[in-house]
Order: structure tokens, then sequence, then C-alpha cells
């Protein structure tokens, strides 16, 4: 065979665009006539530079499979760069969580590398320097030379805030972050940090970080504003083909059946990537976003997701109104050529050879894909011959006759397998870089022995070789006669013995992954051979790694030694191997590929999404799954048992008429409700009647009243409502005689007083994580109280903390045990100069501040949630409303209810509960804003996400959507729509609707007392008319005198 020929065997005729490709600039690259469509995009990107221009609509690129789309999104990013701009690829190969998908696409983008040699990342902020004025940059350069990343980063972020002083406050945290992932003693924890998990005070320290974590789509937008300080912003977004296919499918196949919760969790897919990509489009600065996707699949998000959410784009050209005619097709076959003909110095008759221009001809108008895949084709007919012809025909060409593989090869496959040099191979070395790129060639050779049919094929993304990659290795397969859907089999390599080193990688794999139970195509396997590390956060970690689907495997040797053993034979070119490895199939055997699925080889779609097979999970060779530690202590399970019984909400509005009663579970009251509802929607009706009923159930409560709205959920009405039926009206009766309405009215005279603990009761509750919680909520109750102003702010608030982390880690006391303590502060408590000092004043701050609050030295029943839920009398049910009337100022709310939160805190924890209590917040918006922080924020946020595990449902009401914190708003599994009338709200209440399966287009138009209702189970929000409340409601609030009459 000629050297010519021999050039020819070893070109690569690869169809598939791997998504690491995007980032490669390769000889190979073509065109073709997508370079229209390039200029056309970057057109319209270039508008960004305009100084009164900070967006552009978002582009569509269009076109059917094999049409070249990731390979224009390459393209795209090379001109981007070219011309001094910034290009971030969010690959949604998941989406079960937008923001986090999206969040790591920004930081593994920055971490590409250029092609001057440096990373975007770097360029970035060598950029944004360029930003600052002279004397600001030289401080920072200063800094380049000095002692650690830490003091460059301190420089920088001050020169930011003095030069952009909103935003760089805004984003001073995620900015200090990013850059401290380049310092080797602190990228751990400041990438931790990115992936949203909470540091120890002590490491947050280092880091400097003075702000919460911060939620995914925080930390995107800090990224792109530093960005887009020194240019525009391209932010692709590819691979959601996939995602929207299954999810279709997914909620067809359930609407043809039992329209059950895989619909349910089909339409959220749908709208929760429909509705990132409009949030992302809107909140990102000076950025420009595209989207490419199968023709079908733009269908699908625009038939079924909001109207808005796809407003925000505009469907550029098709490329396949773009074909390939026979010039683009030589080009991209020879461009494929070329490398092995320069590599052996041949110099071939003709570029494309032996490809002849008749055989291009034949093929004229075919897509990249399809020409790949007839070369490919022709390549492999002659691996085993003595000659290769000239090909005077691409059209129909077969697949080559199989070869009969040397007999040998299987005795000198176990004598590679016996001398497999093992010792670099393992978990722990390396981030486990070695063993993910073991793996990913093994992945590479598993593929090479499939025979696929002409609808699959079959792709290795081996990314080991990223820094800090959220996989090693993915494999997919994709059914092209399934509109693209695809099989993902994802793969990460973690050995780290560190809990902090383990939680990143985790959360990141499976963000990367996609991986949801009920999209049974997507798995996820950590590869680990020793028990996970122990802790709360790790554990909680792997739960949901379960819960998900994924799993944790272990790699043996004897795995091993095949793995090697065929990496070595690949590379030694052995005769016939390839032929061998199709017959054979080695990998097929392993334990290993059997534990993952893989053999036998899953090529077809044996069920569809959703639906699960009846075949067991191959068990051969899985590894006891390593235990993750003791785990945590449960606490009895929060709720009632089905048996419990039901709220009944009101008739269900169908077909323009009232149909059946609609009942929410009483046991799925501890996952929290929040009710959406502007004024006169009835809100404050349904919040009412929802506590009345519970209390009928023998549910107590303790129910916050801002606006004397339910300070009369104890008194009868005067005469029977025309609106009651027989039934409301004996209902009425059992509640006025079984329900103990307590009236507390704290800072009102003459009322019943409530005095305030400042402290919890740090002796009732566990160490680690649960008292941590604890100090930092007593920490944002007496940081405001403390006098910390000025420069000596910052020190000052860090002594009180570890002094409160001192004193509870000593079982404490109540506040004087704490001001005596901090009056005599140990040596020990604190490393920062002075700290006795600044404890000994805020010891006499808190005595001055206790002098005066009324709230803190009140006279009257302590502040005990014990009191406030249970009855003074047998068989009664209680329910505590705590007027604000004595409550004037903003400040003197905040903490009060501060204070009844972090009290309830350590209550439930101390006093779990088999049956639900209920604790009510009306305007909660006030209490736990999405923006900014109150004193009272943290310890909401803290009792939403703990409360259900220890029996206390949470009730949030508010007319403002997007007023709340959206981890509260999360983590209510019941939502009630009521009318709103401004455009902004409806906007955003349907926004919510949406995500739930369904966006009302009545929102402005309901009458009082009409809702959407939507909770577990539910394919989308229902209409119902929600009862008149039990109690007395007139049109008008009680007055300050009517509320200190309800209190005798």
């Amino acid at each position: 065979m000629t050297p010519m020929e021999e050039a020819f065997l070893e070109a690569d005729f690869n169809w598939v665009s791997t998504l690491q490709s995007i980032w490669e600039d390769q000889s190979s690259d073509v065109d073709g006539p997508r370079g229209q469509i390039v200029d056309r995009i970057m057109r319209e990107f270039g508008a960004l530079r305009r100084p009164n221009i900070q967006k552009v609509i978002g582009q569509v690129i269009n076109g059917p499979a094999g049409s070249g789309k990731t390979h224009l999104i390459g393209t795209l990013r090379r001109r981007v760069w070219h011309e001094a701009a910034w290009f971030v690829f969010i690959d949604v190969v998941g989406v079960t969580d937008f923001w986090r998908t999206a969040a790591f696409g920004f930081v593994r983008s920055l971490r590409q590398t250029m092609p001057d040699g440096q990373s975007q990342f770097t360029a970035v902020f060598l950029a944004a320097l360029k930003q600052l004025p002279e004397a600001t940059k030289k401080e920072v350069m200063r800094g380049l030379e000095g002692s650690g990343a830490i003091r460059t980063v301190n420089a920088f972020v001050r020169a930011l805030q003095r030069t952009f002083p909103a935003e760089a406050m805004q984003h001073s945290d995620v900015i200090r972050a990013l850059l401290l992932q380049n310092d080797p003693d602190l990228a751990e924890y400041a990438y931790s940090w990115l992936q949203g998990l909470d540091l120890d005070p002590d490491d947050r320290k280092k880091l400097g970080l003075t702000g919460p974590t911060p939620s995914p789509d925080q930390v995107v937008r800090g990224i792109c504003w530093l960005m887009s300080l020194s240019g525009p912003v391209m932010i692709a977004i590819d691979q959601i083909d996939s995602i929207v296919t299954a999810a279709n499918m997914l909620a067809e196949n359930s609407a043809e059946s039992d329209g059950g919760e895989n619909e349910v969790r089909a339409r959220v897919i749908i709208h929760i990537l429909a509705n990132g990509l409009m949030d992302l489009h809107d909140q990102t600065p000076r950025a420009m976003t595209v989207l490419a996707c199968l023709k079908e699949t733009w269908a699908i998000l625009s038939g079924r997701a909001l109207a808005s959410a796809t407003a925000r784009f505009t469907p550029g050209p098709r490329l396949d109104s773009a074909p390939w005619n026979e010039s683009a097709i030589t080009d991209l076959i020879s461009r494929r050529l070329a490398p092995e003909f320069a590599r052996r110095d041949v110099l071939p008759p003709y570029a494309s050879w032996p490809f002849s221009q008749s055989a291009i001809a034949g093929i004229s108008g075919s897509f990249p894909r399809g020409t790949l895949m007839r070369c490919e084709a022709y390549r492999k007919k002659f691996l085993d011959a003595d000659h290769v012809p000239e090909c005077a025909t691409l059209v129909d060409e077969h697949p080559p006759t199989p070869v009969k593989p040397p007999d040998d090869l299987s005795r000198l496959y176990e004598e590679y397998r016996q001398r497999a040099v093992l010792s670099d191979l393992t978990a722990d070395a390396d981030d486990g870089a070695p063993l993910g790129r073991c793996l990913g060639e093994t992945l590479e050779i598993y593929a090479g022995s499939l025979a696929l049919p002409d609808s699959a094929d079959v792709g290795i993304a081996a990314l080991a070789n990223d820094r800090k990659p959220a996989l090693h290795a993915r494999l997919t397969f994709t059914f092209h006669d399934q509109n693209e859907l695809e099989k993902h089999y994802c793969f990460r390599v973690i050995g780290h013995p560190a809990a902090l080193a383990v939680q990143p990688r985790l959360r990141a794999a499976m963000t990367d992954s996609g991986i949801d139970k009920k999209l049974s195509f997507r798995h996820l396997f950590i590869i680990r051979n020793t028990p996970m590390p122990g802790g709360r956060v790790t554990g909680e970690l792997n739960q949901k790694l379960q819960d998900a689907g994924g799993r944790i495997v272990a790699l043996g040797d004897d795995d091993l030694r095949s793995f090697v053993a065929l990496r070595e034979m690949k590379a030694a070119k052995i005769e016939g191997f390839d032929a061998w490895l199709r017959e054979r199939k080695p990998l097929c055997d392993t334990a290993f590929f059997k534990a993952v699925g893989l053999s036998p080889p899953p090529l077809s779609l044996t069920t569809p999404p959703g639906r699960t097979s009846d075949a067991p999970v191959p068990k051969t060779g899985v590894a006891a799954e390593p235990p993750v530690g003791p785990p945590p202590v449960a606490p009895p399970t929060g709720g009632p048992s089905d048996g419990f019984g039901a709220i009944p909400l009101g008739p269900r509005l169908e077909g323009g008429g009232e149909g059946r009663l609609t009942e929410l579970p009483a046991r799925l009251l501890t996952r929290h409700i929040a009710i959406f509802a502007g004024t006169g929607s009835g809100k404050t009706v349904l919040l009412r009647r929802i506590l009345e009923e519970a209390a009928l159930l023998g549910v107590p409560a303790i129910v916050l009243d801002t606006n004397n709205d339910l300070a009369r959920l104890g008194q009868p009405w005067p005469k029977r409502p025309a609106a009651f039926s027989e039934e409301d009206a004996q209902k009425a009766a059992r509640y006025h005689s079984r329900v103990e309405v307590v009236v507390w009215t704290p800072g009102l005279a003459g009322g019943r007083a409530l005095t305030l603990a400042v402290l919890p009761d740090f002796s009732a509750l566990a160490d680690g994580a649960e008292r941590d919680q604890a100090v930092d909520m007593a920490w944002a109750t007496l940081a405001p109280l403390v006098g910390a102003t000025g420069a000596a702010k910052v020190r000052k608030e860090g002594v009180l903390k570890e002094s409160l982390d001192a004193f509870a880690r000593g079982r404490g006391g109540g506040v004087e045990a704490f001001i005596t303590f901090l009056a005599d502060l140990p040596s020990d408590v604190s490393q920062q100069r002075k700290a006795e000092a600044l404890a000994a004043d805020m010891a006499d701050q808190l005595r001055a501040k206790i002098a005066v609050n009324p709230l803190l030295n009140a006279k009257g029943q302590p502040l005990d949630p014990a009191v406030l839920f249970t009855a003074s009398r047998p068989g009664a049910t209680r329910v505590s409303v705590i007027n604000f009337s004595g409550l004037h100022a903003e400040e003197s709310r905040q903490d009060f209810v501060n204070q009844l939160q972090m009290a309830l805190f350590t209550f439930i924890r101390k006093n779990p509960s088999e049956t639900p209590r209920l604790y009510a917040l009306d305007e909660a918006q006030n209490f736990a804003p999405s923006q900014g922080m109150t004193a009272s924020k943290a310890s909401a946020m803290a009792l939403a996400a703990q409360a259900r595990k220890f029996g206390l449902g949470m009730i949030f009401a508010t007319q403002a959507p997007k007023g709340i914190e959206t981890k509260i708003v999360s983590n209510c599994t019941t939502h009630f729509y009521g009318r709103m009338s401004s455009p902004a709200l409806i906007d955003a209440t349907q926004e919510m609707m949406a995500a739930r399966g369904k966006a009302a287009s009545d929102l402005g138009r309901l009458s009082a007392g009409l809702f959407y209702y939507s909770t577990e189970g539910m394919s989308a929000p229902i209409k119902i008319r929600a009862p008149l409340c039990l109690s007395y409601h007139p049109q008008n609030p009680a007055s300050p005198e009517d509320v200190l009459a309800f209190t005798k």
C-alpha cells in the first residue's frame, strides 16, 4: 500500500461535532454556505459595541439534523474572539435547573484557552483592568507582583467599586470568588461557593466574602457584568433538541395514558427552559443570546411555552436554505484529508483524492454529516485491503463486507491484560484525571465495537483534560429517527477523601448530566471505590443523587486491566484489531459496562421516555454502594398521614359552571403554601378559610397580622352570611366552639404583650449545621443592635460572629449571659487585634438597646412557641394571631418576626410533631424580600428549608409574586394565584403558572374569590371558587381599639 493510500486510511471523517470542538481551531474546519448566516449574526452582534445599546434580540439557528449547527457555533466563537469580544457556551444537555446549568457554562467558558495561549478568564480580567483609571491600574498591577492572589483581588475589587460603585458593590463577591479560583490555596473554596455551596465562616473570611451564598442567576449576572465592561458577550446555547424532544414525548405519552406526573414533569422542563432563555436574555448586560436547534424543537418551544419567552428570539435563515454545492463539499472533504497528506509529505493528484469530482457531484446538496458518513464508509471498506482505488461514486455506498479477524488476537489481549500497569489509575490521583482519561479512551473503543444502525450515532466527549471538569466523560447515543433524541451516559471520578472537595464536584456532575428520575434516557455514574465522607451536606447531596437516578459504582482492577490492554492494543495499531473488536466486543464482558447498562449495548429506544422498562437492572459486578458516613438522625415525620383529612377549597370551575369539590390533602400542609394575589382578590378570605379548616382538623397556627385583617379570626359573624351553605353554618359553629383564637399585641400598651428572647436556646440544638444555622440567625438579630458602623463595622461584626459561635459551643444561656461573656471576652475567641475592646463596647451597646427597646424589656408573656401553639383547655385548638398595631416602625416589625422565627427554629427541632402546625405570614414580601436583606429574611429562609421535616407548615401570602425570595417560593408545593391589577404583576404571575403547566390569560379579570390552584400531582393549575371564611370579615379592617378589645 502506498503512503498516499495509508494517509487516506488514517484520515478523520468523524461527523459528530463534540461540544469541546466548539473551542478548538482545526485546519479541517470549513464554513461552506453557512458563512452568510455567520456574517448576518455578527452584524447584529456588532450593534452591542454602540454605547447606547445594551440588548439585541436573540438569534435562532434553525436547521435539520446534520446541517452543521454545532459547527456553526464554533465558527461564531472564532469570529467573536477575533473581533475582541467574549464568548460563552452553555451546554443544555440537562436542564433540571436552568440557572445552575447557565452559571456552570459561564464559569467553564472563562477557563477556555484563547488563540494567544491565555485563558478567556485572564483576558477578561486584563481587559476590565484597562477600563479603570491609571492610578488604580497601577495599584492592581502592584498586587500582581505581590504576595498572592488575594492581594490582587482585593485591589481589583476596590478599584471596581470606586469606578462603578453601584454595579461593583452588587457583584463584588461573585467577582472575588471568580478571580480567586486562580489561587491554589483558595481555589477549592471559591469553586464551592460559586457552585452555591455554603462555606464555614472561617472559609468565607479567607475569601473576603461579605454576602450570602449567591443564587446561580446572581453568578451569571455578576460574571456577565464583568465581561461586558470591555466588550459585548455572545451567549451560545446548543444541545436543547434532545431535552425538548424527550420532554415533548414524555408529555404526549403521559397524555395518552393517565396524564399524570410524567406529563407535569415534561411540561415543567419545557417551561423551565423557555423561561430560562427569556430571563437569560433579559438579565445579561451587553449580551446576545444565540440558540441552535432543530426546526421541530423551535416549533415545540413556540407551541408549548409562554409567548413572551420565545418573543425574545427571531429565527434566522435555516441552514437547509443554504445547500452544500460541489465546491463546498470538495472543500469539506479536502480539509479532512489534508492533515494526513501533509504529515506523510504526500502530494495527491488532487486535494480530495480518492474521491473523484464525479463522485462528489453525485452527492451535491448533501449536508456535512451525510457527506462525511459516506466518506467514512468508503474508508472502512479498505482498512484490511492491499490497495485503495479511486472512488467513482458515493451514492448508496454499501458497508464493507466483514473481515474475519486473526485467531490469535484474543490470546494477545490476555497477554496485554496480564502486563497492564495500573499504578497511576487511582480515583484520588490528580482529581481523577488519569482514570478519567482512561475511561474516555475506553468509551471510544467501546463505540468502535458497535454495529450501529443507520438511524443512530454514538459520540464520546472526553473531558478529563478540562480544568475542574463537571464530568470526565460522556457517551451519547443519538437516534435520528426520533427527532435527534439522545441517551446520555455520564461519568465522573470522585476519589477525594475531603467533603469540601467532594461536594462541588458532585453538584457539578449532577447539573451537567441533567439527570432526573423521570428522564430515563439520562444516566450519571460516580466512580468511587471508597465510602463517601460523612457530614450533613455530603449526605444530602448523595441523597439527591440517588433520588435523581444517579449511582455510585466501583471500578475494580480486573476491569481496569481490560481497559488498559485495549487502549495499548489500539495504540499499537495491531492488524485486524478493529474487526476483532467488533466481533469479540470484550468490553461487554466487563463488570463495569454491565453495571452501567452498556452491556448489551442500548442501541434502541426500548421504552418511551418517562416509562421504565420491566427488565431488571443488571447486577453483575456492581459494587455495593459505598456508605456516605453516618446518616443524620431523622426527626419524626412531619405532617399527617393520608387519612388525616383534607382542606376543602371550594368547587372547581370547568365547562362554564361549578364542578366537583377541590381539596388540599392535609398531609401537604407541611410542604408549605404560597398565595399570590392582589388587592380585592379575596386573598385574605382564602388565607383565613385555610387556617379555619386546618384548625377544625386540630392544626394549631401562629398568624402574623400586619394590617389588622386577621385579628377577627375569633369573632363570629353577627348574622349568617347569604353566601353560607348549611354546611358552612355548621362548620362555623364548630369552629367557634372548638378553636381558641388568642390575639397577641407586642408593643401595644394595655394589650396582650409578648416579650422577646434575643438569643435562641443553644442548649436545645445539636452540634454541627443545626447550631451553625442558629448562630447565623442570632448574628443577624444582634448585628443591627451592637452599633457596628464606619471603619470598625466589619471588624465588630466579625468579633460578634466569633463570640456567638464560642458562646453557643459552650451551650450558651440568655442574652444577659451573652452580654457578660462579651464584656470579658476570653482571649482565644478571636485572633483580631483589640477584639476584647470591641466586644466590651458591643456589650455596652446591647445593654443600652435592651434598656430602650420596648420589645426587649417589656413585661408580659415571653415569646414561647409552645404557648402560642397550645390551647388552654383540653380538646381545643389554638390559633395565635400576632397583631402588629403596637409595632409601628418597620425595623421593630422585622426584629420581632426574626425573633419569632428563631424561636420557632429552635422549638420545632426540640419538639417535632407527627401532626402539622402552621405559621402564616401575610404580606410575606416584607419579611423575606427577593432583593436585599432584612433582619427576618435569613431566619425565614431557614424555616422554609427545614420546617417541613419537623411538622411545621408555612403559608406565605403576598401581592408581589417576584417580591418574595425565590428560594422560599420554590419550597412551596401548593400555590394559589388570584387577581392581579398591573401588567407587570400579571406577567410575573403568568411566568410562575407556566412553570406549573398553564399560564392563565384572565388573571386581570378574575373576580374576588376566584383562584387558580396548583399542588402535587396536578398537571396544571385549575380554577376554583374559594368559600367565604367562617369568622367575621367586614369590608374594613379592625381598628386598634377593636384589636385591644379582642385581647381581653
